[in-house]
């Protein structure tokens, strides 16, 4: 019942004696469809007028202190400010609110789509803060002249009274349903029971509660008696004080159910993921190592050196501990010595990720367990501070949406390294030419594996005039080594260049690139454990 006419006049009301006298300094947004005005007092010099003209929430509210962003902020109505209020009143019958400046007349206008802000100068010139058509201007302007502002309730209930029209007076579109279903409920005399309730809206408590079944907050007049309230409800005498917890209750509830959701999505994604990888990884184990094989695939092939020869697809060798033969596949790219260099590598790299299948198999039916737990205590939670410790406990981060520009918003990997490198990951061939080719900035550093198949990775470079640590490079390295198709091994070279330097003609497969002024790096394929992986 925020929206409806009386209590807007009562928002003025209270609003009036805050800043009559006072200089309004600065006029700016920094959040859409809000407006505010930087009003300083001598209690409080970051006092500000917050004004909503946003479809859904229109409103006026205040705020002892608040501070500019020192991003994206854009001023309004420049030339007209610093200017001193003269008063503040609101027209007779419409949600239009007038604030009288010592140079100009600001008026705020709330009609559902139509909601806005003019300003008029003494040039008469008329200035919006929304984007307005002329007609529109015109049609607000030729407006203003039959409109008459007021400051109290006495000239309503005269205009009520002049109407006199019980029938007239029900369809008026500023009284309100809720105002009429009171006065039929205390079932008195009509105009009488109108204009005590007028009263107790400008003058009584308001009593402001959130409503579990209807999954809503709740702002009324503590007086009215046509309404359950709630037992946890809390009376406020102060509009504004009302205003604010009403914005507060209406976030918190939303806020939880929010981050339930986000929490049951990601608890759902990584347990059926965890579930996957635990069925894979007892596989893999069951079929026991194949380090021995390969090695003796190795010494078999250095045994008969001489029968190899570049080209060759496979070869069958006697089995130096058995009667049997072996048939053992080679690469025809490869000459002779790198084909046992091949087994060989294979050999030691099967080692390392036999040992680490059993490694891991371990630490993930831990994470399994812990992920399961966390599901048990997200269905018993039912506050925000406990659904925070969950998130937190899960090291579950999300960006606002005001700190990730659209541009950033990609389908990509994305990590950051001491919370201030932020590098992406492609996720196929053509996400990894979206990634180079639309994603990158020319001074970025772009990476990807040498002589394997692998996702090329980006990281971001603000400040141009910085210098990137080489820990940085490296770690980026290890993460481009290791979604590649030569994680297995033990070390892996890892080109690097800054993206200027990386170009694609249209003869090129997706995700093929060409490269000039490389550098390599030797890394080890991982995530380091200081890389966080960001969740949009």
């Amino acid at each position: 019942m925020y929206k409806n006419y009386f209590f807007i006049l009562r928002c003025i009301r209270e609003l009036s004696p805050l800043i009559q006298g006072k200089e309004i300094i600065e006029v700016y947004t920094q959040e859409k469809d809000k407006l505010f005005l930087h009003i300083p007092t001598k209690s409080n010099p970051a006092f500000h007028v917050i004004i909503s003209t946003n479809l859904q929430q229109p409103f006026i509210s205040v705020k002892d202190e608040h501070h500019k962003a020192k991003k994206n902020t854009v001023s309004f109505f420049n030339d007209f400010f610093p200017a001193k209020v003269d008063s503040v009143r609101i027209a007779l019958g419409d949600r239009i609110i007038k604030f009288t400046l010592s140079n100009s007349k600001l008026y705020i206008v709330f009609r559902g789509g139509k909601s806005n802000i003019y300003l008029i100068g003494t040039d008469n010139n008329l200035h919006s803060f929304k984007k307005t058509s002329a007609d529109e201007k015109s049609n607000f302007l030729n407006e203003l002249s039959k409109l008459q502002f007021i400051d109290s309730i006495s000239p309503m209930v005269s205009y009520l009274t002049n109407i006199g029209d019980i029938t007239s007076i029900r369809k008026l579109p500023f009284i309100g349903k809720d105002i009429l279903r009171e006065v039929d409920f205390r079932n008195g005399d009509f105009l009488k029971t109108l204009f005590e309730l007028l009263n107790e809206i400008i003058k009584n408590d308001i009593a402001v509660y959130f409503d579990e079944s209807s999954n809503r907050p709740y702002f009324y007049p503590a007086s009215f008696k046509s309404f359950e309230f709630a037992t946890d409800c809390v009376l406020y005498k102060n509009y504004f004080d009302a205003i604010n917890n009403y914005f507060t209750l209406s976030f918190s509830h939303v806020r939880v159910k929010d981050i339930r959701k986000e929490i049951e999505k990601y608890l759902e994604s990584e347990i059926e993921k965890l579930s996957n990888r635990l069925n894979n990884l007892k596989i893999r184990i069951e079929s026991g190592s194949k380090e021995k094989v390969y090695h003796k695939y190795a010494d078999l092939l250095l045994s008969n050196i001489g029968s190899l020869h570049k080209g060759m697809k496979e070869i069958v060798l006697d089995d130096y501990n058995s009667t049997e033969q072996i048939k053992i596949l080679l690469d025809e790219k490869l000459t002779p010595n790198k084909n046992v260099e091949k087994y060989y590598d294979k050999s030691r790299a099967e080692k390392i990720e036999y040992q680490k299948s059993k490694e891991l198999l371990s630490s993930s039916v831990n994470n399994y367990e812990r992920l399961i737990n966390m599901r048990e205590k997200l269905e018993k939670a039912d506050d925000q501070q406990e659904l925070i410790q969950i998130k937190k406990d899960l090291k579950l981060k999300t960006k606002t949406s005001s700190n990730v520009p659209d541009k950033d918003r990609m389908p990509f990997k994305h990590f950051v390294i001491d919370g201030k490198y932020h590098f992406y990951v492609g996720k196929d061939s053509k996400n990894n030419d979206l990634l180079t080719t639309q994603f990158a900035k020319q001074n970025d550093f772009w990476f990807h594996v040498r002589s394997f198949s692998g996702s090329h990775v980006v990281l971001r470079v603000e400040n141009t005039k910085e210098v990137i640590p080489k820990r940085i490079l490296e770690k980026v390295a290890s993460v481009a080594a290791f979604y590649s198709k030569a994680k297995a091994s033990s070390l892996v070279s890892v080109t690097y260049t800054l993206k200027k330097y990386v170009f694609k003609n249209k003869r090129q497969e997706p995700g093929q690139v060409s490269v000039t002024k490389e550098k390599v790096l030797l890394v080890k394929p991982e995530i380091p454990k200081d890389c966080e992986m960001v969740t949009d």
